[in-house]
């Protein structure tokens, strides 16, 4: 691998000749590198891009990988799995031959992740990761056999966390002082909305005259830049309809706004500083800690107390099935088998 030193900087480059993938030879010059061997490593890194058989490295199946994948998920999926995938995974596969690694080796990772402290979901969702990581690697790239192939954590859902009638009313009565606060909090806890989608409302988005709000986007915020995305998922997209109370908060926090542009996001916040507020708010309150997210949880118990059934409480929140809302709430649904039995004992005299 031709490696140069510029004479002037001081610096090393690599230029050399590659066959891109439609069979077209190319020249390829990169500079700026302070020592010889990381513009070697970088040559090396950038040839087995083009490599289809798997003996690369991690590293560069990983690349691979990315470009494949991002043009398939959500950019702000992408960013998250990507994030996780170069914080427990790369570190550890980076430089080995992705044909030389076995089942040991993934065991070795998997035993390293067990001893982070990790929660059981996210344990599972980086192994789920790795081993989507290899399957790509099995389908494109000719690796005989997927190593990884047990699990580790579980896919259940930790203990949900929501606040009771009696601890919002605390904690919103907290929020009294701050128009903007109390209207967030207020639309999140009566509505079950996602941060994302309450950060991307619009004054288009709220209907005054039938008490109802349009949920149609989502806000994320990737590589520092505010984005504006279609719904999650074909059901996220929903009307909801409103209590007339939360329809007036709304339309009295829009009176505190200078001249309001329709199209313009109602509350120009980021997801950090809604939790930062949340926070100390509820520390004001004194009622324990919650997370953004868990107001949604919050606003589904209320609703099954209110005596709601699945399919209602799933059109809400806007789950794309009422399968859904059972598997995250069942143990909220009061049971009435007694009730059940004890009218067919009477349909049976």
């Amino acid at each position: 691998m031709p490696t140069y030193k510029d004479e002037k900087t001081g610096a090393w480059y690599c230029k050399f000749y590659y066959t891109d993938w439609q069979g077209q030879k190319r020249q390829k010059l990169k500079r700026g590198f302070s020592r010889q061997k990381d513009a070697k490593d970088w040559e090396r890194l950038f040839l087995e891009q083009f490599a289809k058989n798997p003996d690369i490295t991690f590293e560069a199946l990983y690349l691979k990988y990315k470009e494949y994948i991002r043009l398939r998920i959500r950019e702000s999926t992408a960013a998250s799995r990507f994030s996780m995938i170069d914080r427990h995974i790369l570190p550890f596969f980076k430089k080995k031959v992705v044909s030389d690694i076995s089942p040991a080796d993934v065991a070795a990772w998997q035993n390293e992740m067990l001893q982070k402290g990790l929660s059981n979901t996210y344990l599972n969702q980086i192994n789920i990761y790795l081993r989507a990581i290899f399957t790509y690697a099995v389908d494109y790239v000719g690796l005989p056999k997927n190593p990884c192939t047990k699990s580790i954590g579980s896919r259940k859902t930790r203990k949900l966390n929501f606040w009771t009638p009696e601890e919002y009313a605390q904690f919103i009565e907290a929020c009294k002082d701050n128009v903007e606060y109390y209207t967030i909090f207020e639309i999140l806890y009566y509505t079950g909305m996602r941060e994302g989608e309450l950060l991307a409302l619009t004054l288009n988005d709220i209907d005054f005259r039938e008490n109802q709000i349009h949920i149609n986007k989502t806000y994320y915020r990737i590589t520092g830049k505010d984005l504006i995305n279609a719904p999650k998922t074909e059901s996220s997209e929903r009307i909801v309809d409103i209590p007339e109370f939360l329809t007036q908060e709304i339309r009295e926090y829009v009176t505190h706004l200078y001249k309001p542009d329709p199209e313009t996001r109602l509350f120009n916040k980021r997801p950090q500083y809604l939790r930062s507020i949340l926070r100390d708010r509820a520390a004001k309150a004194g009622v324990k800690e919650i997370r953004v997210h868990d107001l949604r949880h919050s606003h589904a118990s209320l609703l099954i107390n209110l005596g709601a059934n699945p399919v209602l409480v799933a059109e809400r929140l806007g789950h794309e099935s009422p399968d859904i809302t059972l598997r995250t709430y069942s143990h909220l649904f009061p049971h009435k088998q007694a009730d059940v039995v004890s009218k067919i004992r009477k349909c049976g005299k």
